[in-house]
């Protein structure tokens, strides 16, 4: 079945444009050309990806992601023309899973989408439960739920996997390569700035005290690694 894309953008002719080249590559895909469109359309065709643009009238991209991510956890790309650190992290800390900036080659967008729906579609892998913290942090790769003191943390497909990860390699620290080869993918050896953010992100949802992480342990100039107990 034909992975289903969204593309959200306030320009008719790259939204069009998109929409063709995607569709060439057997992908189901809808244009909106505004996020109040995008939205009623991320609600109504369940796409499995949204491409988004940022910079657009009346509601912008950053505000429609917030209001997507109250009810889907789909994965997002943002197509943005602000170039710089702060807009890459102000996306992600909004929920976004990638970011790409325009003007893009059309070959990198498209290994970005490959590498995202790679991630969301990411198999069970081990059905055994891992518990962390006497019972605190379970992760159950079987149904993809993160669990907190009892409670489901909301994560993102690529927040999952890059906690998954971690989980496996318990105990052990964890480079920045080695996490942007398995979580990422090829294509996104410099993007250390990913590792941080989603780190980050991850320690809000799961660390009881996330200034004082008790899981997620940072390793200076090194990478990460999850505690095993």
């Amino acid at each position: 079945m034909a992975a289903r894309i969204l593309v959200v953008d306030d320009e008719p002719e790259l939204a069009r444009f998109l929409a063709n080249v995607l569709q060439r590559d057997g992908f189901d895909v809808e244009s909106a050309f505004d996020a109040r469109q995008g939205l009623r359309k991320a609600y109504s065709f369940q796409p499995d990806l949204i491409l988004l643009d940022v910079m657009m009238p009346g509601m912008d991209g950053w505000e429609m992601l917030r209001r997507l991510r109250e009810f889907s956890d789909v994965p997002v790309i943002m197509l943005t023309a602000i170039h710089g650190t702060d807009s890459v992290v102000h996306g992600l800390d909004t929920g976004a899973d990638d970011y790409v900036t325009k003007p893009f080659q059309i070959h990198e967008l498209k290994a970005r989408i490959r590498a995202t729906l790679r991630r969301a579609s990411l198999p069970p892998g081990e059905d055994t439960t891992l518990s962390f913290d006497n019972g605190q942090l379970v992760i159950d790769p079987g149904s993809h739920l993160v669990t907190v003191g009892g409670q489901v943390a909301d994560l993102t497909p690529t927040e999952y996997k890059l906690l998954l990860y971690l989980a496996y390699n318990a105990g052990q620290v964890v480079s920045y390569e080695q996490i942007l080869n398995n979580v990422w993918g090829p294509g996104y050896e410099s993007s250390q700035t990913n590792v941080k953010v989603f780190i980050r992100n991850l320690r809000r949802k799961i660390e009881p005290d996330p200034a004082h992480p008790r899981y997620l342990l940072t390793h200076r100039g090194v990478g990460y690694s999850l505690v095993k107990t």
